[in-house]
This record gives structure tokens, sequence and C-alpha cells, in this order.
């Protein structure tokens, strides 16, 4: 066994509040990290070995029976295995071998983030597990190979504000800015229970801005003023600003038909209980809506038609501190970032 102690981290989840696929394309967007975690732990391995488990809801594995159970277990584990390798190769110890722990606490194929936080925390664990503490900007290099490997394609906004926290302005490939509010939007996550692939939508939605140039090129635009608007509305602690952007920008992600009936009727249901604001957040298809809420009165009316709906309801609130690491029994640090 090679020499190693045994780490844990935790990296959030993030919703996307404006910007979504047109963020791929050039656009800025805003995303905000969420009260909802996952926790990875790495301990010592034989060495060259890289041994995973995760908390996989098995309703995302085996659909057509036990033998497609294998496989899509193993394909879900492929991007962690891929980001403890990737941390070992950084920190130099390309022989070491770890066992890794997963613990989701994020709903899965859900647009929250799962499998960025996922990649950071194990990324930050298995630093430390070596006695190397990444800093937030070597995290989010890293982590970028295996979103890469599950994604296609990605902006870089999932893993950069899983690892950073807060609220953040990003525009690809690699300009962050967390943006400093004193206020902070009263927001229900509302979960279809419908799970796609974020790399599969991404991709359509890259074809389809190849042959409509002229649509694509107008909707960039109209994205662009949407976020550079919901940052300002953030700082300014303008709710109701806000909600008219976030009604704008599900507009935009209707026309690219990144959304579908199920999160249209929720985003329905929610503009009709009192919501200031509603979308789809992350890739669409499925997965998860986001809805501004005036006050706590409103947000218990608005979650209680969501949940009669048939939606699951969460009420997140913001986190501030990004990925948090830590060894054996020390309790968790925040990591200090460069640029970020």
């Amino acid at each position: 066994m090679q020499s190693s102690t045994s780490a844990r981290a935790r990296a959030p989840g993030k919703i996307i509040l404006t910007g979504e696929h047109f963020v791929v394309l050039g656009a800025p967007a805003v995303a905000m990290a969420i009260n909802l975690y996952t926790y990875a732990g790495v301990s010592r391995g034989w060495a060259g070995t890289i041994d995973v488990t995760a908390d996989i809801p098995m309703d995302l594995a085996g659909k057509e029976g036990p033998g497609e159970a294998v496989k899509d277990t193993a394909r879900l584990l492929e991007p962690l295995r891929l980001a403890a390798r990737e941390a070992l190769a950084y920190v130099g110890r390309k022989l070491a071998g770890v066992r890794v722990e997963v613990e989701c606490g994020i709903p899965i194929g859900a647009g929250l983030g799962s499998s960025a936080a996922a990649s950071v925390a194990i990324i930050a664990a298995t630093a430390q597990s070596q006695g190397v503490k990444l800093s937030v900007d070597d995290i989010i290099k890293v982590a970028f190979t295996p979103e890469s490997y599950l994604h296609g394609k990605p902006s870089g906004v999932d893993h950069s504000t899983c690892a950073t926290g807060g609220v953040l302005t990003f525009r690809k490939p690699d300009i962050v800015k967390a943006l400093n509010i004193s206020w902070v939007p009263r927001i229900l996550v509302c979960d279809s229970g419908i799970h796609r692939s974020t790399g599969s939508l991404v991709r359509a939605v890259i074809r389809k801005s190849e042959s409509e140039k002229t649509l694509f090129e107008s909707h960039v635009a109209d994205a662009s003023r949407i976020s550079l608007g919901a940052a300002r509305a953030l700082k300014h602690g303008d709710g109701e600003e806000l909600g008219i952007l976030l009604n704008r920008n599900q507009e935009l992600l209707v026309n690219i038909g990144v959304s579908n009936p199920t999160l249209n009727h929720l985003i329905g249901v929610a503009l009709k209980a009192g919501a200031l604001g509603a979308k789809l957040t992350g890739a669409g298809g499925g997965g998860c809506i986001i809805a501004v809420c005036r006050d706590s009165k409103s947000e218990t009316k608005i979650g209680k038609a969501l949940r009669q709906s048939g939606g699951m309801v969460y009420k997140v609130g913001m986190d501030s501190d990004g990925v948090v690491v830590w060894s054996g029994g020390e309790h968790s640090n925040r990591l200090s970032g460069g640029s970020v």
C-alpha cells in the first residue's frame, strides 16, 4: 500500500439562475451554490488501484433489468474514478492507490450539479489524502477532465460554482467573478422526477445552434443582457426584476427546445401561486425548475402548489463556502482560492 492518510471533503450543489446553454455559446451565466451537499471520503488503497463506491439511487441504474444495472452503475462511477485519478496525477502520485466513498445529498440527473460536486469533493479529498491541499483554482482546473468525460463540452460553470461557493458570473472559457451580495433571493427548487443526460442535451443545442445561426445569435445576445441584468438585480436586492429576467430566460429556453410539458406545467403552477419568476435550471429536458418567492408566506403557498402537482420541493439557501476539506479528525476548513 502507498502511504497516505484519510481525508474528507464536502462540495455544494448549484443552480443556474440565468444563462444555461447560452453560456456554452459565449454568453455569461449567473449561478449560485446551494446548501445541498455531496461528501467524499478518501483513504489509502492498494498501489495503483482506485476503488469507488457511491450511493447511486436504483432508479438511475438498471431500468432495463439486472444486466443493465451493472452497465449503468459502471458508467456512473467512471467519472468519479477519473476525478480521483486526475487528482493523483496532478499532485504527482500516479501510482498511489485510494479507496473513495461518495455520499450524494444532491438529486442526480436533475440539473443541480451532482456530478460537478462529486468531482470537486473527490479531487479535494484525494489530494488531501496525499498531503496536498489544492487551491480552488487547482480544483477547478482538475475537475474539467471528469466533467468533460461526462458532459462532452461543459462550460465550466458547474464545477466552478461548486468549488467556489456563493454567487458567480461566468463566461466561457474561464472568466469567473464572485458577486458580493447582501440579499439572497428566496428560492424553491422543484424536481420534476425526470432524469436526463446533460451531455446529450448540450450536444443537441450545439448542433441546433450551428444549423440555426441567426436565431441563436439573437438568443445569445438576449441571454447576455438577461444575465447582466440578473447580476445587477442580485446586487441591488431587486426580487421583482430578478423574477422578470428569469421568466424572459425561460422563454429563450423554450425557443431552443430544452423545456418540456412537465417543466412548463410546474413553472405555470409556480407563477400562478405567486412566484416572482420561474424557469428550468440546468440542461432542461427534465430535472428541476426554480421559483423566486416574494416572502415566506408566498414560499409556503408556492411549495404546496408544486407538491400537489407532483414535484419534489426543496427550500434552498446559498452556500458561501464552496468546497471544504479536512484530514482524519480535523474540522473542515474552507479552501483558499486564487482568482476566484
